[in-house]
């Protein structure tokens, strides 16, 4: 395709060969002698060329407009007055006025010079050499003939400059029809009479200009009704391309082509808004390409400019205004553009681009292009209803593929219409298998729970159907079903459509749920005897003047609360302490029972006065009797607590350690035989003497072997038991099982029983004591009482007497262990002359603190909370993301710190 430049450049080249040949054939004219008395219509004929000129059916070809205009009508006339150069001048002049009134660029103004130059000329040629008068037959003749020869060369001239500019014969082809020669017809007519008018009266000329306008009218009207009548009936054909498929959007690009035919354009725009955009589709029939493409919001277009505009408007690129500079940026000539609106709603816009062909009426041509976008934007609507459909359709089919609820529908006659994903993995049954058969709903045998048939089959007669059923399944086994039922009804009849929930894993997670909660309750209450077997075996710490006693035990089995070891003391009836420890094989309440079998007989034979030499062997003689499979290694001590005078036998238990006041530590090694091995019995008595301060160990081998290595344990604890010794005795056996199992390979039953003969230890200074301690452990009984008595420890190191505090932390520690999840916290600190107390649980806890009120003597809560509301101050409830914390304090007197061997009575809880 040739450029701009190229295309002037060769109108230029063609417009002066025009001029050439126009000059040539001017020049063998006759002078101006001939009929120099009608030169003074001269003027007037230039006027009526120039008028011509403007009385014209426009039509366009490619970038040029031209038009079928009445000048070879007022030309006609000039050949017979002037058929010189005068003639041409006048010619020349009417040309020049109309071009310049109209503003022709250059290269038009002097093309349409020289192209009526030269048909004047050829014309006047001719005509001269007709020696006759246009009233003879001949002279009638020769100016018809010179009228047609003008229009001819005028039309072969604007053919060529519309080649060399470019365009092809396909765009030319239009100049050529039947209304051209119809208008060249008419043209020669009305000069031959203007002629004829001329020779009966020259002044009759002067009323040329009236037939003219009245012919332009009538010539323009036709055309612009032809046109628009033609545009009409095409029209239907376009709007039929986007009516017949159900989605219009595929054959868009069909219909604009349909539609720049039927309009006679160049090219074709559907402009659509879309989300953040504008979607482009676009037709072009000079070059056949079809694009479709998305532009942002925004963009600066002519599409987005004309979908801006909301009404039907015609742009030329001469006029002004925006929608015009766009138009030109485009490098198009004109536009039709209209909205397409759907309930005043703006859809998009259709445009029509570089028209070519006659015009027609401007009004008439938006009013069909807006009839037009109005069958588009229909069109469209219907198209996104169809899509609304299809989106609705498959978001069911969606949810009916992927719900693990079974949906069935069910006619009349039993017959299964659908069967969705659900019910195939429920039942084993696929839809070839089911669907439109009558007897597949026979093959799940659906019974009541009760196992009555359920006659599925049989809803339309009235079959009351049951809320929940049971179906055979390919899988195996039966599965239970809660339905629910609905009936549909259409053109095809009633429909009974089920949707069936699979209950069977919830009734199967009841029954398990059930036989747990059944298990619990067993095992809750097998730890209630086993507690209870506990506390009747432990025997209570006796109170001896002088001694300060303690034991812990922690059970290898935290689900079992007793094992094989066990301890005993008594006082005897001369005054001195029994002391004796007992480690049985075994665990659980098998062993204890064995361990307290033991422990009595040693009871027994203490009271009996026993020598403790000869204890050991006569209590594996007793229990051999009852026992034979009893295995268990024991140490049996006497105590004076007079004189400190300890006394020890041992039948295959670990050595008992001693550690001072002063911290060194001391094995005491007695040795023997266990019971139930051969040769049990001990081999000697140990005698020992406790000083004041001096504290002797007893312990079972979970002490000392949860490594594994005995001797490693024993020496380990050695060290550790002297780094201890300064301890109140009941932290010391704490301690001491504590170091031992943190980071246990394994674990066994565990024992640590101490005594300490009271005095001859300074207590440490209070500055050197936290007045600040924070306590965790898990929400059970035992551990709280355990914290209980640490917490009283711990009040009393720092000269606090325990009183109302030691009640109030275990109403708090009761009711935390009650609610509690997991943890239990419990803070104290010791400030100037008062307690402060905070303890926190994991659980759900109280929303709000009962009311101060003594409760009902049959209430069966909030008796602790009242006591902890009486005997402290400022009790508040804090419940947070945690848990649940009690705060409160208590006022206190001070004392002096307690001495290490001193025996505090009332702070046991």
């Amino acid at each position: 395709m040739l450029s701009g430049r190229a295309r002037t450049a060769g109108a230029w080249v063609w417009t002066a060969l025009l001029g050439a040949a126009a000059g040539v054939l001017a020049g063998t004219l006759p002078g101006y002698s001939a009929k120099t008395e009608d030169y003074w219509l001269l003027p007037g004929l230039a006027l009526l060329v120039a008028g011509a000129e403007f009385m014209q059916i426009r039509f366009r070809v490619g970038q040029q407009v031209d038009g079928s205009n009445l000048v070879e009508a007022a030309v006609a006339p000039l050949l017979v007055v002037a058929p010189n150069a005068a003639g041409l001048l006048a010619v020349l002049a009417g040309q020049l006025l109309a071009g310049l009134v109209r503003r022709n660029p250059p290269v038009k103004l002097a093309f349409n010079l020289a192209q009526w130059s030269l048909a004047f000329s050829v014309g006047a040629v001719l005509w001269t050499s007709f020696d006759a008068g246009p009233a003879s037959w001949g002279g009638a003749g020769g100016l018809v003939l010179a009228v047609l020869v003008v229009g001819v060369v005028n039309l072969l001239a604007f053919t060529v400059v519309l080649l060399v500019m470019g365009s092809d014969m396909r765009t030319v082809r239009p100049l050529l029809g039947p209304g051209w020669f119809l208008s060249l017809g008419v043209n020669t007519a009305l000069g031959v009479l203007f002629a004829l008018a001329h020779t009966a009266a020259p002044g009759g000329l002067l009323l040329a200009p009236v037939p003219l306008v009245v012919l332009h009218q009538a010539y323009r009207g036709y055309a612009a009704a032809r046109a628009d009548r033609a545009r009409l009936a095409g029209m239907h054909r376009a709007a039929s391309v986007l009516a017949g498929p159900l989605d219009p959007r595929p054959v868009i690009a069909e219909f604009l082509r349909a539609a720049a035919e039927v309009f006679e354009t160049r090219a074709a725009v559907m402009v659509l808004k879309v989300e953040g955009g504008r979607e482009v589709h676009r037709v072009d029939l000079g070059t056949g390409a079809v694009d479709v493409y998305t532009e942002p919001e925004d963009a600066a277009t002519l599409e987005a400019a004309m979908t801006a505009h909301l009404g039907a408007v015609r742009i030329d690129a001469h006029d002004a205004g925006p929608l015009a500079v766009a138009l030109r940026e485009t490098g198009r000539n004109d536009c039709l553009a209209v909205p397409m609106l759907e309930g005043g709603r703006v859809l998009g816009a259709l445009l029509l681009l570089d028209q070519v062909g006659i015009e027609g009426a401007p009004a008439g041509q938006l009013s069909v292009l807006e009839a037009l976008a109005r069958e588009v934007a229909a069109a469209l609507a219907k198209g996104r209803l169809l899509d609304s459909v299809l989106e609705e359709r498959r978001k069911l089919s969606t949810v009916v593929s992927a719900t693990s609820d079974g949906i069935a529908s069910i006619d009349e006659d039993g017959v299964v219409r659908s069967w969705n994903p659900a019910l195939v993995g429920i039942t084993g049954l696929s839809e070839r298998e089911v669907l439109d058969r009558a007897d597949a709903l026979a093959r799940l045998d659906p019974r009541t729970p009760e196992g009555e048939p359920v006659d599925l089959a049989g809803w339309a007669d009235g079959v009351v159907l049951p809320g929940e059923i049971a179906v055979r399944s390919r899988q195996g086994g039966r599965r239970r079903l809660a339905c629910s039922y609905s009936h549909a009804e259409d053109e095809h009849g009633r429909t009974l459509v089920v949707v069936a929930r699979d209950v069977t894993p919830v009734q199967e997670f009841e029954a398990l749920r059930a036989e747990f909660g059944r298990l619990v309750a067993q095992e809750a209450a097998r730890r209630l005897v086993v507690e209870q077997l506990q506390a009747a075996v432990v025997p209570d710490t006796p109170s001896v003047e002088g001694l300060e006693l303690a034991v812990t035990y922690v059970a290898s089995d935290p689900k079992e609360p007793t094992g094989g070891d066990l301890w005993d003391w008594q006082v005897l009836p001369n005054g001195h302490l029994h002391i004796a420890v007992v480690d049985v094989l075994g665990h659980g309440v098998a062993a204890t029972k064995s361990a307290l079998s033991v422990v009595h007989a040693l009871r027994l034979l203490a009271l009996d006065d026993t020598p403790l030499g000869d204890v050991v062997a006569r209590a594996a003689t007793l229990i051999e009797r009852q026992d034979a499979d009893l295995v268990a290694t024991v140490v049996v001590g006497r105590l004076d607590p007079a004189t400190g005078r300890l006394l020890l036998v041992s039948g295959g238990h670990p050595p008992a350690l001693v550690v001072t006041g002063g911290g060194e530590v001391r094995q005491v090694v007695a040795t023997g035989g266990a019971i139930g091995w051969p040769g049990a019995g001990s081999d000697g008595v140990a005698e020992v003497q406790l000083e004041p301060g001096d504290t002797v160990l007893l312990y079972t081998d979970g002490l000392v072997e949860a490594r594994k290595d005995i001797v490693a344990g024993i020496d380990a604890l050695v060290t550790e038991l002297g780094s201890l010794g300064d301890l109140p005795v009941d932290a010391m056996t704490e301690e001491l099982v504590k170091r031992a199992l943190a980071g246990a390979e394994r674990r066994d039953d565990t024992l640590a029983l101490v005594v300490r003969r009271g005095g001859g230890r300074t207590a440490a200074a209070p500055s050197t004591r936290s007045s600040v301690e924070r306590w965790q452990i898990a929400p059970e009984r035992h551990a709280a009482q355990q914290l209980r008595r640490e917490a009283v420890r711990w009040l009393s190191d720092r000269g606090v007497a325990a009183g109302d505090t030691a009640l109030v932390v275990a109403e708090l520690l009761a009711n935390a262990v009650r609610a509690a999840r997991g943890i239990v916290v419990l803070e104290l600190s010791v400030r100037q002359g008062r307690v402060d107390v905070a303890v926190t649980d994991d659980g759900p806890g109280l929303v709000e603190l009962p009311d101060e009120e003594l409760p009902a003597l049959d209430a069966e809560g909030n008796r602790g909370l009242f006591l902890v509301r009486k005997l402290s101050r400022d009790v508040e409830l804090d419940p947070d993301t945690i848990g649940t914390t009690v705060r409160c304090w208590l006022p206190v007197e001070v004392d002096a710190p307690r001495l290490p061997g001193q025996v505090q009575r009332d702070a046991v809880l």
